[in-house]
């Protein structure tokens, strides 16, 4: 959405509205023969007669998918399209890709903006008119994301992703451009290859076919992407070769006499593109190009090394493989899941908050992410049936700050009751299974999981190799490829990109040294299930939780020392597990700490508690480059930052790694593949690990 002053702000990733989180959905009324109208636009979505032979005719036709799919040489194709309506064009695509025929191990991004979402349930109506797509409609209607602000990420059977961007189109696919500078407006690895400009008219909706947005999609291509429309208004066609697009009429679809088509030939030097106030954290450095990879080839081999068995190193390593990728997966201990991923029941777990910062949009996201990941696994049966429930999550408001926080959560987030409801004491116990005092709120698809579970099936992938018992104490970069060594300087593993994933112990590594992260440890109480508990439900936090049971055990805790590395499970640490859930559940009256088994684990977090994810950054000639910031943080340095070929990290989850891994781990996939990011670009530079040292250098603090 354009300011007043003609900038683009991302400060708010739904500014229309006072609730961060809330959409205007799309209103509809429907016609007599079923066909569904936008009341803020009076326009149609399509024709029941006709929508599916106009959406072949135009959008797949004419950009030449059936001929660009069964000759496809690369292993990725990526569509953008700038009204995502009732995904008929989606599932249009999914049908002739899967009818094409392309390689096995070939991906299909499908990039569609949407500002006024259907329902669940209208979409369901809409899609119901077609019933020769009902395979793809049914997985779509099976992942339709929670309708909240931001990215969303849907993956499908045969190799389809749909990057659902709920918001303004302008804002949405402005982040995904590499950077808001000017040096930096063309992505240098993933563009779009062919566009679906389906807006409804530009006499009824004229800002998705502005001058702003015909520039950021000229943006977003490359030479030989192609385009398509129905419409064949002379402005359209006029400012499209106008940034780049060699445009022709052809003839349209049924009564429609004429449509446009083109393809990019190069965006010219000489024409205006809209104007970007960054977003944080981009505004603290507003003309730097720290957060670009200028050194990210694409690895000829495709075989990646991850070291670290835990959550993050396995989703890493399962990502990689999905994609045909063949994985080294290198851990010190002798199975995966063996340090701080062992824990035997862990929450499916996210914060809520009022505000919409960085921190509160990541873990949104990831959570979404992570739950609709892990119903397709089970659907897949790639992870064992019971390592996993989606009994719900139950939060109490067992103090001042939560109670005083309820109310306000319960006036952001009322109109999502997919994503969380809220309860007095009497319907919170029915949820629950007992009688409780308290408040709260519940997730109603959350639960909990095993991750020792999820580990180990995930490393069963044919495509990964697991090297147990293998500490990697060096890595040395050798003729274009990085040398990994053990304890006693012996090479264990040889690749050209490597991950790492290994917690706290990434900083015994000489690159990752610097690395500002701290260790938390965690002990969990094993309680074995009683008269009292047996009941129990859903999962309850309180200052601390309690799971259901599970083979005839309950799990409580955890403690949380900071900068304490003990994993020895103690009595004292029973003790506080225990009284903090007598405080909040005294009904439940447990104490007998002698029949207490335990668990306890070493979490690795960074001081602004996000994981630190992506390339990893060169610290002292990072310090050098940019050592101007500490003199005046809007120097102009357009030079991209110094980062490490091939080498990146995905550390620092805390004890969230059950939800945050799954996306950050196909966050890190996707850079590596050169494919479009789940996530926006203000995410994805949240997440940079490099973010600290320049957080330093603005600081004032000396280089080490």
């Amino acid at each position: 959405m354009l300011s007043r002053n003609g900038l683009i702000s991302h400060s708010m990733p739904n500014p229309d509205t006072k609730n961060p989180y809330q959409l205007h959905l799309a209103e509809l009324n429907w016609q007599e023969a079923g066909v569904p109208v936008a009341n803020q636009y009076d326009d149609i979505y399509f024709s029941t007669q006709h929508g599916l032979e106009e959406t072949r005719h135009v959008f797949l036709q004419h950009n030449q998918l059936a001929e660009r799919w069964q000759t496809l040489q690369k292993n990725q194709f990526t569509i953008a399209e700038t009204g995502f309506g009732t995904g008929l064009n989606f599932l249009a695509a999914c049908q002739l890709w899967q009818q094409s025929g392309p390689n096995t191990h070939a991906q299909l991004h499908f990039i569609s903006a949407e500002k006024h979402p259907l329902s669940h349930k209208d979409l369901s109506r809409a899609l119901a008119s077609w019933p020769e797509l009902e395979r793809w409609a049914n997985e779509l209607l099976a992942q339709y994301p929670v309708l909240t602000p931001g990215h969303h990420r849907l993956d499908f059977a045969g190799g389809i992703h749909l990057h659902l961007l709920l918001g303004d189109a302008l804002e949405c696919f402005e982040q995904l451009r590499h950077s808001h500078l000017p040096e930096y407006r063309h992505p240098p690895g993933f563009a779009v290859d062919a566009w679906f400009l389906d807006g409804f008219a530009p006499s009824k909706n004229p800002d998705l076919w502005s001058q702003e947005l015909l520039s950021m999609i000229a943006q977003l291509s490359r030479k030989g992407t192609t385009l398509a429309t129905f419409t064949a208004v002379g402005e359209v066609r006029r400012q499209l070769s106008t940034f780049g697009f060699n445009m022709q009429k052809v003839k349209g679809f049924g009564h429609k006499r004429e449509m446009l088509k083109g393809h990019f030939i190069e965006y010219p030097a000489n024409s205006s593109s809209p104007q970007i106030t960054p977003s944080a954290p981009e505004n603290k450095t507003p003309k730097t190009a720290w957060y670009i990879n200028g050194s990210h080839p694409m690895a000829k081999n495709r075989h990646v090394a991850v070291i670290g068995a835990g959550l993050a190193g396995c989703f890493t390593a399962y990502a990689m493989a999905r994609r045909g990728w063949r994985v080294s997966l290198i851990d010190s201990q002798p199975a995966p899941a063996m340090g701080a991923s062992g824990n035997p029941q862990g929450m499916l777990y996210t914060s809520l908050s009022p505000e919409s910062g960085l921190l509160n949009q990541f873990h949104l996201s990831s959570y979404l992410y992570a739950l609709r990941l892990y119903r397709r696994l089970l659907a897949q049966q790639l992870i064992p049936e019971d390592a996993i429930h989606f009994c719900g999550l139950l939060q109490l408001a067992h103090s001042e700050k939560l109670t005083l926080l309820l109310p306000k959560l319960k006036s952001t987030f009322s109109q999502l009751p997919e994503l969380v409801s809220f309860h007095s004491p009497e319907s919170a116990s029915k949820l629950a299974g007992f009688d409780l005092d308290l408040p709260g709120w519940f997730f109603p698809q959350s639960g909990w999981a095993s991750p020792a579970q999820l580990c180990k099936s995930l490393a069963t992938h044919h495509a990964i190799e697991l090297l147990s018992e293998c500490p990697i104490r060096e890595i040395v970069r050798e003729n274009d490829s990085w040398q990994l060594r053990d304890d006693r300087g012996q090479q264990r593993c040889e690749s050209e990109v490597v991950v790492i994933a290994n917690s706290y112990h990434s900083m015994k590594l000489e690159q990752t040294s610097n690395l500002p992260l701290k260790t938390i440890r965690g002990q969990v109480t094993e309680l074995a299930t009683n008269p009292l508990t047996h009941s129990i439900s859903c999962v309850i936090c309180h200052e601390g939780y309690i799971t259901p049971a599970y083979a005839g055990h309950h799990h409580l805790g955890a403690t949380f020392d900071l900068n304490n590395q003990r994993q020895q499970v103690t009595a004292e640490d029973h003790t506080r597990n225990l009284q903090s859930l007598n405080r909040a559940l005294p009904q439940l009256k447990a104490s007998d700490i002698d029949q207490l088994g335990g668990w306890a684990g070493v979490r690795c977090a960074s001081p602004d508690y996000l994981p630190l994810v992506g390339p990893l950054h060169q610290h002292k000639q990072f310090q050098q480059r940019y050592a101007q910031l500490a003199k005046n943080a809007h120097a102009a340095i357009s030079t991209a930052g110094n980062y490490y070929p091939g080498l990146y990290l995905n550390v620092a989850h805390g004890s969230r790694g059950l939800t945050t891994a799954p996306l950050c781990a196909e966050l890190l996939a996707a850079t590596i593949n050169q494919e479009p990011p789940p996530l926006p670009r203000r995410l994805l530079t949240a997440l940079n690990p490099a973010r600290f040292t320049i957080r330093d250098i603005l600081r004032g603090k000396v280089l080490k």
